[in-house]
This record gives structure tokens, sequence and C-alpha cells, in this order.
């Protein structure tokens, strides 16, 4: 690859000089320059990525325009720094700090242009360079006959009943034309399952043309109908390079008495289905399909039931293991517990366990050797030189990404090994890093989420979804995550500070490495203790093994806040900061996620120009956070979110307001939830509240008129302290006008009336409804036919509810029940099979 951040940097730089065009007025001739430069760079450096090269000139090249980057962005960076301090000055401060800002746009002229001069010489310097070459193991795979593959069929174990089954699918059922499709992350064995049922008597008795074609990425039409024809009986060669007349010929090949079975293996693209389909006639004789593929989405395009290959069992993976090795020998009873940690950490994976195999057969049988190789089993799985290495299988998933995926792929290791990430974090943290780029078709959270599900369908990571769809948790397969790691040193996507056996760190000095730093809490005193300054660190993200926990800040804390200026991503939740006074000149900051005992947000927060997202955890007793800062004025803020009810200052009458682009305010005092405070954030997706819920209904007496304009609320939580006593409250007439995409609705404690809940059946696309405590009161709860058409996941916790009359048909499309009624006489006979416990 030619390199997978430089395009991203050159593209931060061009925003980041084109959003303070006015600040650095005094250097725009220089600015102006060097921004043609880098887009002619970045256009060379885009049709480059086309072309991998494995040349180390090539790689130096980058490597030097990497750098000359970063320079420029430091640049840039370090001086709108200073020029909004002065921005800032009143009318006498100015008159003193005139001349000295005079002198430092000359400056940031001189250092623009001398970073220019060198980006000239770097390309002038580096004729060789700029004529990448295509790597070796990229050339194109031409369609071939089948080959005898790594797996071999009479040593797999777990697949009888795997071949079984597709046996059937591809023998019985209807006689039209079908696709059979095979699909799973490459090493499963999809190949292997294909050629044991390929070669399978039933198989060959039953189709009279059995015919074998090894596809690719290459997705070569010609030479895949060729394989095809010369199968069928046809001529060695023909000229026609039309698909549709290729497809023709062969179709003349196959009389009215065959019944064909074509295998495809391996098989990347959508496009290939609807050509092959076409070279068997549709005349009833059940002709078949047969493909694998590792993409999901081209084996559901082929099929609507495509066959999911699952990972071994612990059992089944110790059986492999044992016969690689052993044959129908024996395993000795001193090697059973080390031979089981082994196929364990093969995770399943067929090809790794086949490798593993041939790294123990080079050993002695003794628990000695076997120990030395249980506790380095990556390593002999990646050989990158081996073409029988499970790196070479597996990165061909790797190298099919965009540029921009493999970037935000490669920024999930950033978390420890087995971390199950939130989604919804790590998207906003892609953003932050500026690692999405902007669609005007889509968002970037949903441009962020299709990337994930692209990186699903080619096994790079596992997603946990909700009931109802969305993305909840991301996961790195463990077994591959040190492969990828060394993709991440390579690309320099961050460096890892961890203590190496004799307690020392790495450099953090050198700034093409160490752009972002990745630390576990365990280091974080060492770490500290070394007075680390580094102006080119850009994210700093701190880890704990221990989720969920906080712990008390280092000594000399501050020196780390200190030592990145130019800090955009600050992620250290585990760490409880002594003061957030600290933070008060990280003007770059765009994603903040901090612990502390804090009182309040203070008031210089709203000068951070770039924040996209506040995460505050703070362990104050106070009830409320008071917000000081102006968060209105931040035009780029699209997230915020603390543990603590927020109470929102009023908006300003400052130039940017009603320009907010927050789409999180969780979790928000009531009091803070007016109409004045609400209307500047108008694409608010998910809102929570906190507190006196009764008083906030009761002051918005005209229903929930507060939230008319809400087009884009998808999830709202109202959360009273205390159960709400008004004998007068009801649940507002008016909620289902304004909420009209409302998706989710948690309520707890404000005791409306059982009578009130078909108002909230009227929400046309309430999916998830979650009646906590006391969310409603009363012994009787009679559903409406007609209501709640679209609601999956009902959840009620009540001790008052004594009767719920309700079937199916209230309720047809609930997924999942979750019933905490104590004194409820009897559960919905129709529901009983959607209740979970939680």
């Amino acid at each position: 690859m030619a390199d997978t951040l430089v395009n991203f940097l050159v593209e931060n730089l061009l925003q980041l000089v084109t959003e303070n065009v006015k600040l650095i007025a005094g250097a725009k001739g220089e600015l102006d320059n060097l921004l043609e430069d880098v887009r002619s760079l970045n256009a060379f450096l885009s049709d480059a990525a086309v072309e991998e090269s494995n040349s180390s000139l090539w790689k130096d090249f980058v490597r030097k325009i990497r750098i000359q980057v970063h320079k420029a962005e430091d640049v840039v960076e370090k001086f709108l720094v200073q020029a909004k301090l002065h921005e800032e000055k009143n009318a006498a401060e100015k008159v003193f700090y005139i001349f000295g800002h005079t002198k430092r746009v000359r400056n940031l002229a001189k250092d623009i242009n001398d970073i220019r001069e060198k980006v000239k010489e770097i390309r002038r310097d580096n004729p060789e360079a700029l004529q990448p070459k295509r790597m070796l193991d990229q050339q194109r795979t031409v369609a071939r006959e089948p080959q005898d593959t790594f797996l071999e069929v009479k040593q797999v174990v777990g697949f009888d009943d795997k071949a079984k089954y597709v046996i059937r699918r591809l023998i019985e059922g209807s006689e039209d034309l079908e696709f059979v499709p095979i699909v799973g992350m490459a090493g499963l064995g999809k190949t292997t399952l294909a050629r044991k049922v390929w070669s399978d008597s039933q198989v060959t008795t039953e189709f009279s043309k059995n015919i074998w074609v090894s596809v690719g990425q290459s997705n070569e039409l010609k030479q895949i109908f060729f394989v095809i024809l010369k199968f069928m009986g046809g001529v060695e060669e023909f000229r026609c390079d039309d698909g549709k007349e290729l497809a023709k010929v062969i179709r003349e090949f196959v009389t009215e008495k065959d019944k064909c079975l074509i295998v495809l293996d391996n098989v990347w693209a959508r496009d290939l289905v609807d050509f092959v389909k076409n070279v068997l006639p549709e005349n009833k004789k059940g002709h078949r399909i047969m493909m694998t593929t590792r993409l999901r989405d081209v084996a559901s395009y082929a099929s609507e039931y495509p066959y999911d290959l699952k990972f071994l069992t612990s059992d089944e993976s110790f059986q492999l293991l044992k016969k690689r090795v052993f044959g129908s020998g024996r395993c000795s009873d001193d090697l059973v517990k080390l031979g089981k940690s082994i196929a364990r950490k093969c995770s399943g994976l067929p090809l790794a366990l086949v490798v593993i195999a041939e790294a123990l057969l080079k050993v002695h049988p003794t628990e000695y050797d076997w120990g030395k190789i249980e506790d380095n089993v990556w390593q002999h799985l990646v050989k990158e030189n081996d073409p029988t290495s499970c790196w070479k299988i597996v990165e061909t998933n790797y190298k099919s990404l965009s540029t921009e995926m493999k970037a935000c792929f490669l920024y999930c290791l950033a978390f420890p090994k087995g971390y199950d990430i939130p989604a919804q974090k790590l998207i906003r943290l892609w953003i932050a890093e500026g690692l999405i780029r902007s669609s005007p078709r889509n968002t970037l959270e949903e441009i962020a989420e299709s990337y994930l599900g692209k990186l699903e369908e080619r096994d790079l990571v596992t997603l946990s979804r909700e009931i109802t769809g969305p993305i909840k948790k991301v996961k790195c397969n463990d077994m591959f995550y040190e492969f990828y790691k060394m993709e991440v040193n390579n690309e320099r996507v961050f460096q890892e500070l961890r203590l190496t056996p004799d307690q020392g760190l790495p450099s953090i000095r050198d700034p093409d490495i160490s752009r972002r730093l990745h630390i576990e809490f365990s280091a974080l005193s060492d770490f500290i203790s070394t007075k680390p300054i580094a102006e080119h660190v850009r994210s700093f993200l701190c880890f704990s093994s221990e989720e969920q926990s906080q712990f008390s800040a280092p000594d000399n804390f501050q020196l780390i806040l200190k030592a990145f200026p130019l800090i955009r991503v600050l992620k250290i939740e585990p760490v409880k900061i002594p003061s957030s006074k600290y933070l008060n000149q990280l003007f770059h900051l765009r994603y903040i996620s901090i612990s502390g005992d804090f009182k309040e947000l203070p008031a210089f927060f709203g000068k951070f120009w770039n924040l996209q997202s506040i995460i505050i955890n703070t362990s104050t007793s106070e009830p409320t956070l008071n917000i000081k800062a102006n968060i209105w004025n931040l035009s780029q803020l699209r997230h915020f979110q603390t543990n603590k009810p927020a109470k929102l200052p009023l908006p300003s009458t400052q130039k940017g307001e009603g320009r907010s682009s927050l789409q999180t305010l969780s979790i928000v005092a009531p009091e803070s939830c007016n109409k004045v405070v609400l209307r500047n954030a108008r694409n608010l997706k998910k809102l929570s509240m906190r507190g006196r819920i009764e008083d906030f209904l009761q002051t918005n007496k005209d229903g929930f008129s507060t939230f008319e304009g809400f087009n884009c609320l998808e999830n709202l939580k109202l959360i009273s302290v205390d159960p709400c006593t008004s004998d007068a409250l009801q649940l507002p007439r008016a909620l289902f006008r304004f909420l009209l995409k409302l998706k989710k609705l948690t309520l707890s404690n404000t005791m409306f009336d059982w009578n009130d809940a078909t108002k909230l059946g009227q929400l046309e696309c309430l999916k998830v409804l979650k009646l906590k405590k006391d969310a409603f009161t009363g012994r009787l709860w009679n559903p409406v036919i007609g209501d709640f058409r679209e609601l999956q996941v009902l959840w009620i916790q009540n001790d008052d509810l004594q009767r719920w009359e309700a079937t199916r048909v209230h309720f047809p499309k609930v997924r999942k029940l979750v019933l905490k009624c104590p004194n409820l006489e009897s559960e919905p006979a129709e529901l009983s099979e959607f209740k979970q416990t939680s």
C-alpha cells in the first residue's frame, strides 16, 4: 500500500488551512502555494495507492513526505493557537500584542515556504521511487482447474455433517437453477469442504458434468468461461470477448440429458454471479452452482440461504491437531493439556491448526518443546515470506479494503486485545481522528457504520448488535490481533507505550512514529516520570485492564496535559484527573473523555473550537454538573455526555447560535430543557433527562411542544429522581405529533396512568419501550389493538401491575420481553416465548 494515512494527513491540512484562512491571512501567498503542492501530491498518492509496492525506495519516499506534511500541520496549528489568543485580546491589549503577532505571521510564511521547498526536493531527488511497481504477491490469479488444497480432504475433522448438508442442498430441492454459496473467513476450510462435496460419489453420480473453477480476485471472465468450456468438452481456444456470447457458446454444449454442477471457488465479486448464471440453460434439470466466498454480501446476493461455515469447536480443534501431528497414533497424556491449550489459541481456525501442527512436527514431542510453542503460537502462524503462512491467506481480506477502511480497521487495534469496543465510541474516535471523509449523501456516522459492516463481511471484526439492529460492540479477532499489529507498526498508525522486560518505555521523540500514543494505565506513572515533551502528539489513549474502573492520577499528572499542546484526542477516563484547569490551553481538542471530581465544566471549554465529543464522568457528590462553557457556539460539537445531570447555559446572542451540530445530549437536568435551549439542538438524535421530570412536564403545559421541530430525535430517556406525585400529571397527548421518528423510549419514576399508555402506541417508529420502575401506576393495563405496530423490545418493571390483558395481536413484532412485575397475576401466554431475564 502506498501509505494508509498520508492521504488523510494531506486532507486534514487542506481543511485546517481552509477553515482558518482569516487568521493566517498574512501568510496567504505561501500557504496557497503549499496547498497547490499538496493537492498535486495528494492526487499522486491516491493514484499510486492502486499500485502496491514493496520497494524500499518507495516506502522511504512516502515516509519523507509524511514527515513534511506533519511538520506543516504542526507549524499551522501552533500558529493558530497564538492567533486565537490574539483574537481574544481586548483593544488595549491588542495594541501591545499586534507586533508579536505580525512577527509570528512572517515566521509562519517562512516555515511554510521551507517545508514547500523540502517537498520539492524530496520529489526531485527520488525519481525512481515515483515509479511504484506492483508487488509480486499481488499478481493476478488466473482461473484454473482444481489444485490440491492445503487442507487435505482425508484429514479434515468436523466436516462430515457439513458436507451432508451441502450435498442435500445440491441434490434435493427445486428443479430450477440454484446457487449454493459457502461463506466464511479465510482459513475455515471453505475450499476443503467444497472439494469434499464435489468429489463425493453422490454428487458425481447425480451430475453428469461436474466442473471446478478457481476464481480469485482477478475475476477474469474470459478465463473462467474458458475453464468451464474445457470441462464441457469444448475447443481449446476461442476468439470471443463478449460475456453473453461466451455464455451462449457454453450453453450449446449442455444437452437435454445433462445435469450440471459448476463450482466457483474463492469468488470476490457480485457480477460474476450474474454472468455464470447465464451459462446454464433454464430447462428444469436442477442445475446447481456451488461457490465459496469470504464476502457475505456476495453470498447473500447469490442465494437467500448461504451456508455459513463456522469455526471448529474446542474438541474438533484438538482432534484435528492430533490427527495432523500423530496421524492414527496416540497423543501421550502428558501432552494433552498443552495440546488443548495450543488448539484453543488457534480459535477454531483449521488453517491455523494445520500450520501449528507443522511446527509441532518439527520439535520433539516433549512438554518443554510443546510449551515453547504454546507460549508463542501466533509467531509460528505468521511467516511473511512463507506462502503457506496464515498471514498470506488472511491478509488478502485486509488488502482488499479501501485506503480509508484500512486506516479505520488498524485504528481498532489501539484498543487492547479481547476488548469489546463500544461501537459509538469507536465511530466518534474515527471521526475525531479525521479517518472518515465527508459525503454529500451520508452523515459521517452513517459512513462509519457502513465501514463496520464491510469489516465484518471480511471477518476482520465481529459485531454484536442490539435486537433491533444497531451495532453495539466491535471486537477484533483475537488470533489475528498480533498479525495486524505488525501492519499498525509498518503504517505508523499509533505507538503503543508498554513496559519492556527491563521496565523501560519506548521513546516518543520521533514525530513520524509517535503521532498517536496508546498506553496501559499500569505504565502511566513510569511514562510521566520521563517528563515527556512532544508537540507532535495528536492522540493520547489510556486504557485499563479493569473495565469501568477509575484510578487516582499519578503524581505530576498535569505534565501529561502540558506535554501535548496540540492534542486532538484525549481519552483518559480510567484516570481521575485532579483538576480540569490543566486543560485550558488544549485548543485543538476534538474528542475528550475524562474522569474526576468535577463540579462544573469550565468556561474555557467554549474556546475549543474543534470539539466534536465531550464525555465527562464526575464523582462529585453534587446532584448536578454545572456547565459554564457556552457549548452552543461550538459549531462542530456532536456529542455531549455526562454521568451526572448537566445544567446547561442559556444560548448567547453571539453569532453561531442555532448552528449546533449536537446529536447527543446525555444526561441533562430537566430544568435545562426548555424551548430557548433546545431550539439550538434541532439535530438531536439522543436526549436523556434525569431529575424532576414532573417539574419539566408541568412547566411545559402545552405538552411536548418543546420538542416541536425535533425531526431527528430517535432515543429519549426521561428518568425522574423521585416518583412523580401530582395526581394531575398526564402523558402529554401531543407526544406522538412531535416525535415522529422516535425509535427508543425509556421512562422511570414518571408515574403516568396506564390508561395513557395508548398514547405511546401511536409512536409509529417506536421499536424499544423500557418502562422502568414506576414509569406507570395502576393495577390494570389493557393495550389497544393497532398500537405498538413496530415494537420489538418491551421492558416492564412495576410492582403495582396485577393484570396485563395482552396477546400477540397487541404486539405483533415483539421479539424480546422483560417482565419484572412481582404482583402480576398471569403473564400473557402468547408472548411467553419472547420472555428474557434482562
